[in-house]
Order: structure tokens, then sequence, then C-alpha cells
């Protein structure tokens, strides 16, 4: 798999920038700063060089890695930054982070917006780890930092209620996320779903929220280049998450189907 060089690498993603990132004007000038931009092409060289290694991704050719994880990262962030974003505290987790998405692209952003946030990865998959922490030191993301765990295990552990804003990316069905990752999130805090397809999860999500003492707030459907469609979801946590939840993993699956 072939790298990209900087010049080439920033002309397709200001390209798709120009064209597809709304909404905050603060976070799109962060988003196409020359700092944010290389941080960004440093995030695709060890993706491209770990990616078959740890078995990160099937998405390795350099512009589809700019359109797929970078904008897809950055995108609903941007529409949602004025409303929900501005007067986050505390720090930003992404369960489930993978191959580093949006955690790295996000960081990198707010490394212009606000040096003084954190950002924290989770994966239960050791390897998911080594690359995050390789990425964030080759990158320059100081900022970033990774656990290794489960969500439901990290949930009744001193992360439990502890983050600003949680977020995950593609993880499983919205009811099962939601569980997973609203005890992370602290009363006031956010936690933001970034979906493909939601169907009938829809019908379930909002009680699940409610008994999590979450509430949605907003919902934008947007597309990336290319037509692929998505849903950005924000909920604000209201109230403490009763001591019962999150339940093991097999047990949210099985009563949330």
């Amino acid at each position: 798999m072939n790298a990209i060089e900087f010049e080439k690498f920033r002309e397709i993603y200001l390209g798709y920038a120009e064209i597809c990132l709304r909404g905050s004007e603060i976070f799109k000038k962060a988003a196409v700063f020359e700092k944010t931009i290389k941080k960004f092409w440093k995030t695709s060289e060890i993706l491209i060089e770990n990616g078959k290694k740890y078995n990160l991704t099937s998405i390795l050719e350099p512009e589809e890695i700019i359109r797929k994880h970078i904008i897809d990262s950055i995108l609903p962030f941007c529409l949602i930054y004025d409303g929900f974003l501005k007067n986050i505290t505390g720090s930003i987790a992404d369960v489930g982070t993978g191959a580093g998405f949006p955690l790295l692209p996000l960081a990198a952003v707010y490394s212009e917006l606000d040096s003084r946030m954190e950002f924290l990865g989770i994966d239960s998959t050791g390897k998911k780890i080594k690359h995050i922490r390789e990425a964030a030191e080759f990158a320059g993301l100081y900022n970033v930092k990774a656990a290794q765990g489960r969500a439901e295990e990290l949930g009744v552990s001193a992360l439990r209620e502890s983050q600003g804003l949680v977020t995950a990316r593609a993880v499983a069905a919205l009811p099962v996320i939601l569980e997973l990752c609203v005890p992370l999130v602290k009363k006031g805090g956010l936690f933001v779903a970034l979906k493909s397809r939601l169907e009938e999860e829809r019908d379930m999500a909002d009680g699940v929220a409610e008994e999590l003492g979450a509430k949605e707030e907003l919902t934008v459907e947007y597309s990336l280049p290319g037509g692929d469609k998505r849903t950005v979801l924000v909920y604000r946590k209201a109230a403490e998450t009763p001591d019962r939840y999150p339940r093991r993993y097999s047990e949210i699956v099985r009563k949330t189907k």
C-alpha cells in the first residue's frame, strides 16, 4: 500500500473539505489549518503502515482514508459544534475506537480549538490500542491517551461518569451503544452517536436513553462525498445512570433485541 505525498494529500483533503464541511465556521477553520492537515496526513501514513499488520481496517487507499475516515470523523462534529461542543468540559472518550476514528482526527482539530482538551480511545483489542498510541505519537497528538478494556467493564470503573463527551462510531445497534457509553458520561455531558443506518433501532432507543439518565436533543442526517448516508445523534446526560447499568454485554444485546 503506497503512501501519499503531503501536498497531494492536502489538495485532496481541502477539495473534500470545501465541498462538505459545514456548520461551525470556527470548527471548519481549525480543520483546514496547515498544522491540522499535517496531523491528518501523519495519521493516514501510520494507518497505511499499521493497517494490515494489525488488521485495523480494509480502507487503506489514501483518498478513501480521507473521505471515509477523516471527513467522516470530523463532519458530524462540525455540524454540531456551535450548538453543543463549544462549552464541553472534561475529556472526550471514543468507545470502540478501532483504528482511531473519530478519535484521532477530532483530537487533531481540537489541538487548534482547545489545546487543554484531552482525548481517550477505548478498545478491547490490544493491537488497536497499540496502534492508537503509535499513531498519536507519530502525529504529535499529545492530547490522546488509550485504554484497553470493554466499555461495559470500564463503565463500572473509575471512568464511570467522568467524561464530558463520549462518542461511538458504528460500534453496535443504538440501544446497545447507549448502554455501553452513557454510563461513562458525567452529568450534564454529551453522548454523540455516529450511525450509518438507524432502521428500527430508534424504536427502542428513546426508552433506553431515558432509563440511563439521558435524553436525545438533536438528530442530523447528512451525506459524505460520494453519497454515503450518515446520521449523528446527540444525547444530554441529565441524571446519574442507575447502578445496575451497564449490564454484561451478552445481557445488553439479549434485552435490546
